[in-house]
């Protein structure tokens, strides 16, 4: 009992990190079916699923690049691979929770572990959020509404469920964005629920809090701000994540590649992927699970034949899900340990020092 007392913490970690690799390992040979694998290589061009998985990794590291961009604009941060760590700890727990709501939190968490303040470090996460929400939504209405008459020919179920996931996208932007520029409304709603919250005997540290409170709000707006108005920053965090997206949305057609299926349109097969993602985004299973699949039958059984839809489909999870999962479950495994050496070699040396 002594020994845990004294160790509580550094077992918590241990064991946390352990939970994590675990429960990786689980998704994977839970949902995967590892039997058809031989099936599909013998089938496929592997050439082409390379150039997906290339596709693939350049959408991480484009997301490692837009997060380090963004923190080297508002608060300096002297960390190696900073981006790359946050971008892998927020696929991670984007994948793993549902809503993709864990990803932002943990992105905080950390950037507040390396000295950054908490208005600051939401601010930057927000900007970060609101900036692929806004691209995304956008990149994907332009390739909707291009080729809405095909669509509504071939794929008419689909359409409102695109319609529904494009509306609560735009929707938590708008919202977003009067928080930003109405820090005032914010303040008042929040002071009025600390006043009545701290009543509450449970609450009861709420009490006094508005003047810490609204320095958070004010801090976190202007940091928000800022970003919106530096042009330069966002013209190049923009373009970065169209390409980004566009890696992203180009998995399917090289998956279509690879059965020789002929040349194909990849701007028709690249709208298709944008349809899907927006069709299951309002689905709040953890990394759209499932639901990934079962739009992907629907919604490419017009250009996969019959016989090829099935391993299709299975390649589709392997890259966009299972690949991504793997990657950045192993690198978020390596990150918590450095954030842990990292606090235990500042508390030592602070330690010494006195």
């Amino acid at each position: 009992m002594e020994f845990f007392k004294k160790y509580r913490n550094t077992i918590l970690k241990y064991a946390f990190l352990l939970f994590l690799m675990f429960f990786t390992v689980y998704l994977v040979f839970k949902n995967l079916d590892i039997n058809s694998i031989d099936k599909i290589k013998n089938i496929i061009d592997k050439k082409y699923i390379a150039i997906g998985v290339c596709a693939i990794l350049l959408y991480i590291i484009l997301e490692g690049i837009i997060l380090k961009q963004i923190v080297d604009a508002q608060y300096k941060v002297k960390a190696r691979f900073l981006g790359m760590k946050l971008a892998t700890m927020g696929f991670y727990y984007n994948l793993i929770t549902p809503f993709a709501s864990g990803s932002q939190p943990m992105l905080i968490y950390v950037l507040n572990k390396y000295k950054v303040p908490l208005s600051e470090a939401t601010g930057i996460i927000t900007n970060k959020t609101l900036l692929y929400q806004t691209v995304v939504t956008i990149y994907c209405t332009v390739f909707f509404v291009l080729n809405i008459g095909i669509l509504q020919t071939q794929l008419p179920g689909v359409i409102s469920l695109v319609i529904l996931g494009l509306s609560i996208n735009a929707f938590t932007i708008i919202m977003g964005l009067l928080a930003i520029l109405n820090p005032g409304k914010v303040k008042a709603v929040a002071n009025f629920l600390i006043e009545h919250l701290s009543k509450l005997k449970i609450f009861k540290f709420l009490k006094n809090k508005q003047g810490q409170v609204d320095k958070f709000i004010e801090e976190y707006s202007t940091s928000v701000k800022f970003f919106m108005t530096n042009k330069k920053l966002l013209i190049k965090t923009t373009l970065l994540t169209v390409i980004q997206l566009t890696a992203y949305f180009s998995v399917s057609y090289w998956i279509y590649k690879s059965f020789d299926l002929g040349q194909g349109k990849l701007l028709y097969i690249i709208t298709l992927q944008t349809l899907l993602y927006m069709a299951v985004s309002p689905i709040p299973t953890p990394g759209n699970i499932g639901a990934n699949e079962l739009a992907f039958f629907n919604i490419f059984s017009t250009v996969f034949p019959k016989q090829f839809l099935g391993y299709a489909v299975l390649l589709y999870g392997g890259l966009v899900y299972y690949l991504i999962l793997i990657l950045s479950g192993v690198l978020t495994i390596i990150s918590h340990f450095q954030i842990k050496e990292k606090h235990h070699g500042l508390k030592n040396r602070a330690k010494s020092e006195i």
